[in-house]
């Protein structure tokens, strides 16, 4: 019979594991793909990109963009249409094919460009120091270098987690370049919890977590070698048929989120070098929002499932005496941008339509809350030509709509919000 594995046993073997991976890295990219642990290769990342790109009639340009040394893979959507410019930021783990439900529709009106960060999917893969105000700083020059090359002067900046974190992080350098910045459930924002709150993790999750920390981040999908592609059809199966309505396959997206973390870390080593204590930001983003221009106006975009605090966002618009707004999307989780794309979309056009005119956001709350109730083949025009005659100013809801949040509160709702940020509520959109 067979004894149980103790748990230092199994870390000694999750240990040695992961650490062969990672000395193998570098060398498995040499061997034949039947011969390789892990079955991957550019190649097999290029066709999948190609796959996904070539089902967006929207993308009229693809290349690589020279950034120094090294080069960012690029699209271009729609570059001839008027509108302000949306730049796009990808987050952990992703590529520029993770917004493939968004940029057909972002670029009906205005040119979009989105690329892989530096470190992921297509483009380089360089050292990063270890040192986190040098790493972000690689980062951000390679996003101010990429504007420059492709000759952008003011645009919407928007990113996604860690892609929030860089896009927040280049507005405090390069301010005078954007409009308007969104973050999309932002990584990186708040301090590491007490230790009163860690205290009351799972034990097997407390466990863990220094092991993954031990090495980068994706160490245990390039460890499992054949087991990955098994793996990755696991995560998120909802999302890959999401995306399915776009690439007609599921399996598409299954390949391109393997074949973008099965190659050899470098963005993901950059990111480890922001992080400390299992993940949290070593230098949190919202101490620094003050800093970032006022003239600048900030929106923040949650998904109401989403394991990112978006507490984060109430206190950016508290901290700061100029325009926040905080949308919180019901339905969503982390993957907002693909769990509700259409409500997604329509927010994000909305605020850049507001640019378009030299106007701030003002969307009247009744609206919203019925864009967002609508199913999600709804169309977007339609549902505001129905509430046209409701619309208000933002911020002044009628009885009914305070009742509504009345009755919220005394249900318990809301996530543990307190009467303060139910106060702030009041005067931003919540749904």
């Amino acid at each position: 019979m067979v004894g149980r594995v103790s748990p230092v046993s199994a870390a000694r073997e999750i240990l040695r594991v992961t650490s062969m991976s990672c000395r193998s890295e570098r060398r498995d990219n040499y061997f034949p793909r039947f011969l390789s642990w892990r079955r991957t290769s550019r190649q097999e990342l290029e066709d999948t990109d190609t796959k996904i790109l070539d089902a967006l009639p929207c993308v009229k340009e693809r290349k690589f963009v020279p950034v120094g040394e090294d080069r960012l893979w690029s699209v271009t959507c729609n570059p001839d249409n008027t509108g302000t410019p949306i730049l796009m930021v990808h987050g952990m783990g992703g590529g520029l094919g993770l917004w493939t439900m968004n940029l057909d529709a972002l670029s009906k009106n205005r040119p979009v460009y989105a690329f892989d960060l530096l470190g992921f999917g297509r483009s380089s893969h360089p050292s990063f120091s270890s040192d986190a105000d040098e790493a972000e700083a690689k980062f951000v020059d390679s996003i101010e270098t990429y504007r420059k090359e492709m000759n952008l002067d003011k645009f919407i900046l928007l990113g996604h987690s860690l892609g929030g974190f860089l896009c927040a992080s280049y507005c405090l350098r390069y301010p005078e370049h954007v409009k308007h910045l969104i973050m999309v459930d932002p990584w990186g924002m708040d301090t590491r919890p007490s230790e009163g709150t860690r205290r009351e993790l799972p034990l097997l999750f407390k466990f863990l977590l220094p092991l993954f920390y031990a090495f980068n981040p994706l160490s245990m999908l390039r460890a499992i070698g054949p087991l990955g592609p098994v793996i990755v059809k696991k995560f998120r199966p909802g999302l890959a048929e999401t995306f399915a309505e776009k690439l007609g396959d599921p399996s598409i997206f299954h390949e391109y989120i393997y074949h973008c973390n099965a190659q050899s870390p470098s963005g993901e080593i950059g990111f480890k070098s922001l992080t400390k204590h299992m993940g949290w930001a070593k230098q949190p983003m919202l101490e620094r929002m003050t800093a970032i221009d006022p003239d600048l106006p900030i929106s923040f975009i949650y998904g109401a499932q989403s394991w990112v605090d978006r507490n984060s966002g109430w206190k950016v618009k508290q901290a700061r005496q100029s325009y926040v707004d905080v949308q919180i999307l019901r339905g969503a989780g982390h993957h907002v941008y693909a769990d509700r794309y259409n409500v997604f979309n329509s927010l994000v056009e909305s605020i850049a339509s507001s640019v378009d005119m030299g106007e701030l956001p003002d969307l009247d709350r009744r609206l919203v809350k019925r864009i967002h109730a609508a199913p999600s083949t709804a169309n977007f025009n339609s549902v505001v030509s129905e509430e046209s005659d409701f619309q208000r100013p933002m911020g002044y809801p009628d009885e009914n709509e305070e009742s509504e949040m009345k009755a919220e509160s005394d249900s318990g709702e809301g996530d543990g919000e307190n009467l303060q940020e139910k106060e702030k509520r009041k005067s931003s959109v919540s749904l």
